[in-house]
Order: structure tokens, then sequence, then C-alpha cells
């Protein structure tokens, strides 16, 4: 089977689905509302409400199709099944509570409650707003009401429940900016790439945005100045050099005689990676995405 994700072919085969420019993903990587916009047909399920110790969090979206096919996922496979079956309920939002003081008698292993609100027809056009907001990489703020399913943008807004309508913000994707040429440079930008993240290097990489991660992973110090100098004037959301504690001492010095303060210079990681200090070159790419992952999540998740 083969999907054409906004220009991306895509291939499944033997459970493995490979999505250029970032090969070698998992299924789970698709994106729902993409996965939608490349099959229409489907009904959109959105979790809306979640207390308790449920894994996801609001926002989170599945997307499920008459023929069975699913892509996503909210509940590690205890609720999705039953999701599935409210797919020809009439309406155009149909509210479903899982876990405790729900209707259903689906008790979660998590003990805690969710609300799931499917949309049995999304708009065509909404979704394609969302591409377009991802693609331009721009924060997208709408509000959905649950009763009619009609959706409005507005200015900003938080994802969360606000009685009968529920506000979703779309934040871009995590990027990576790796500046080195060495095997860690190397491992860093294969790792990020399988995991579906938008990867760059050099001078032609795009501008800096606040969903940016910066990292150097030069040997020789000194060639990493100017990367990190653009990094602390940008809104990155991390940014982090490669080398030891002695090392993150004489980048701080470097930097401040360059005129940046100490709050700017707070926001440099070194030593990087929740690991450390690690020098085979996979490992320390996998100790480095993980703290990148989780401060993306921190701030946007």
């Amino acid at each position: 089977m083969a999907w054409d994700l906004a220009g991306d072919a895509v291939t499944f085969h033997l459970g493995i689905m490979r999505m250029e420019p970032h090969p070698q993903m998992s299924d789970m990587m698709i994106d729902p509302l993409a996965a939608l916009r490349a099959k229409p047909g489907g009904a959109l399920a959105l979790l809306v409400r979640a207390e308790g110790g449920f894994p996801r969090r609001p926002g989170a979206t599945m997307t499920l199709w008459p023929d069975g096919a699913r892509v996503g996922r909210l509940g590690a496979g205890c609720i999705d099944a039953d999701i599935a079956a409210h797919l020809d309920r009439p309406g155009p939002v149909t509210r479903l509570i899982y876990g405790v003081g729900g209707p259903v008698d689906l008790p979660l292993p998590c003990g805690g409650t969710v609300e799931i609100a499917l949309l049995h027809h999304p708009d065509p056009a909404w979704l394609a707003q969302i591409a377009d907001a991802q693609r331009n990489r721009r924060v997208g703020c709408w509000r959905l009401d649950l009763a009619t399913g009609m959706r409005r943008e507005v200015e900003r807004t938080e994802t969360g429940l606000k009685g009968d309508h529920f506000d979703l913000r779309t934040n871009p994707r995590c990027a990576l900016h790796i500046h080195g040429e060495g095997d860690e440079a190397a491992a860093l930008t294969a790792m990020a790439r399988a995991a579906g993240l938008d990867c760059h290097s050099g001078p032609e990489a795009p501008a800096i945005d606040a969903q940016t991660a910066v990292v150097t992973l030069f040997h020789d110090h000194d060639r990493e100045l100017p990367a990190l100098r653009r990094a602390l004037d940008s809104p990155a959301f991390y940014i982090g050099g490669l080398g030891s504690r002695r090392a993150q001492m004489a980048r701080v010095a470097a930097l401040r005689e360059a005129g940046f303060g100490d709050g700017a210079l707070a926001r440099l990681r070194g030593p990087i990676g929740v690991i450390a200090p690690v020098r085979e070159p996979r490992l320390l790419a996998a100790s480095v995405l993980t703290e990148i992952l989780a401060a993306y999540d921190q701030a946007f998740g």
C-alpha cells in the first residue's frame, strides 16, 4: 500500500515504513492528520481530556477509516478498538468517556479518565490549514465546537477543553541544526532523521526558530563559536556543544568576551546529553537526542 503524504512517498512493507526524506521511520511516525489528507473519508479521534496516569496528552490524534485502517494511537491499544466501533454513529461529533466516571465499562489500566471527541467528517479545509502551518513552521490555534464539529482560527490559545469547545494549538515539529564533521555529527544526523525530525547543517540551513535545537559537535572548539553566537541570538529552545566541563567553561568565557551576558549564557548546555561522559558516537547521539526531545516536550508538548 502506498500513500502520498503532501508529496512524500510512503511505502509500507513488513511493518517498516519508508518516508523520504526520513527513511526507516516506523509507521507510528506518520502524522494522523497527514494520513487523513492523503486518504479522505476517515474520521478523526481527538483526545480532549486526560486525567490520572493516562499516557497521552490532550491534542493527541488518531485517524480511522471504515475499512478498518488506522493511523496513530490514543490508548496503547486499550481504547482504540472501542473508538473504532463508533464510526457509524450519527451526527458530526461523538464524545466518548473511558475510565473512572465514564459510561463505558472499560476501566483503564492507568486508573485515569479520558474523553475522546470523534469527528466523523473533519473539514478538509481545516486539515489543509494545519498542513500549511506545519509546512511554514507557524504555530496554529483553533477552537473546535464539540457539538457541531465546526472550527475557527483564534489568535492565541493553549490546548485544552473549555466547556463545549476544545482549543487546539499545533506547534512546528522539532528541527535540528547540527554543526560538525565527525562521527558524532553523522550519528546524530542519522538518528534524528530516523525519528522523523527535520535535520539541517551548514550554510544552507533555514532560519532558527523557537522549535529548533542547535548542536555543535566539533573537537576543535574554536570552530563552534560562530554557530553558537548565531544560536544565542536566536529563539532556539536548545543550544549545546560537545565537550567536557572544562570545554564548557572555555566556550562560556569566549562567548562572554564576545558580549553575551549571563541570561544568554545560561541557555548554553554542556556537557550535552543525558549520560556523561560518553565517547562512543552512537551512544552520544542517542544521549543528546533524548535530551533534545525531552526539552522540546517540556517546552511544546
